[in-house]
């Protein structure tokens, strides 16, 4: 009696859910989470558990195993597939939305969900195959400030259904998806707080792919309302410009955003007079800075949970290194 390898038998296993998938509906449409045949999705969700699972555990060969010849072929997909594995090692993720598809078209195709209010979207995608399964997963901790979304692609190709393209990429930053940061930002705008809204806008702009196929319906807005308020920046703020109030005049030269644990928030790049060595002079400055900051950039200290500064010696020129000091506040 011949013995079975455990790779012989993951092999068997991997097959026998492919083939157990080459049936039911041949219709042209899209079948969007429970309304696709419960026999179906449950192999899906099969495909999908052992997916996470091998990239968990990076397992290379097994999700080999899963992927399509042209994946296999196109070495950037390893790139990917490192990144996805790397995001699953460090937060537990479900899935959000899923897609069982029957193409109607050989080259481009698009599926929607417009049930989720200002975050509706559609994805437009390459109808690789006849029959095509999309799951989208999100991490499952919600109160996670910058959330990624994974975004699996399945086809089903003469020798089963395989795995033809993996992603990760920004959903949320700050707790917000990138129409309700637009949304955020269009307020700040209308308030002619330019500054706050620029990068409120800057962040929206970072989340508005989550992968390479998703588009919402602001997209084109989100994009011209930050050119228009970085003009506006630009033509309120002839940088830089002196921080009134504060002894020495310092002087802010540049605004950013900047990544700590929590989230995204504001950074102020501004020279100081003060000895850059005497950290203690530094911050009782800043301390004083803090008190007028919102008086220059309206809005900057608003909504914010941490702002960040960064007291440079002199105006950074060219690649020259200047000699600065970085601050953190916590402001709620």
């Amino acid at each position: 009696m011949k013995t079975l390898y455990p790779n012989t038998i993951k092999l068997i296993s991997f097959a026998l859910l492919a083939i157990s998938l080459q049936s039911c509906i041949k219709q042209p449409g899209a079948w969007r989470n429970d309304q696709i045949p419960g026999g179906k999705r449950d192999d899906f969700h099969k495909l999908n558990e052992q997916l996470l699972r091998n990239l968990r555990t990076n397992n290379a060969d097994d999700i080999s195993n899963m992927e399509s010849q042209e994946m296999l072929q196109d070495k950037s997909n390893l790139r990917q597939i490192e990144l996805v594995g790397n995001a699953v090692k460090t937060t537990d993720y479900d899935i959000y939305d899923e897609y069982y598809i029957v193409n109607k078209h050989r080259n481009t195709d698009t599926v929607a969900n417009l049930s989720a209010g200002i975050n509706s979207y559609k994805m437009v995608y390459n109808g690789i195959t006849h029959e095509m399964y999309i799951a989208l997963f999100l991490p499952k901790d919600k109160s996670q400030p910058n959330q990624e979304m994974i975004t699996a692609m399945y086809a089903k190709y003469d020798y089963g259904w395989k795995l033809t393209s993996l992603n990760v990429n920004t959903y949320k930053i700050n707790g917000k998806t990138a129409p309700e940061l637009y949304q955020q930002g269009k307020e700040k705008y209308d308030k002619q707080h330019f500054a706050d809204a620029r990068l409120t806008l800057e962040l929206s702009l970072q989340c508005t792919a989550p992968n390479d196929y998703w588009q919402y319906q602001h997209d084109a807005d989100a994009g011209k309302l930050f050119q228009d308020a970085a003009e506006a920046t630009v033509k309120q703020y002839r940088f830089p410009v002196v921080i009134d109030g504060v002894a020495g005049e310092p002087r802010v030269f540049r605004i950013g955003n900047q990544k700590n644990s929590h989230g995204w928030f504001p950074v102020i790049y501004y020279t100081t007079k003060v000895n850059i060595a005497d950290t203690n002079a530094v911050k009782s400055e800043n301390l004083q800075i803090g008190k007028v900051i919102n008086k220059l950039l309206p809005g900057i200290t608003e909504d914010k949970d941490y702002i960040f500064y960064s007291a440079c010696s002199k105006l950074p020129l060219s690649s020259t290194r200047v000699e600065h000091f970085d601050m953190t506040k916590k402001l709620r």
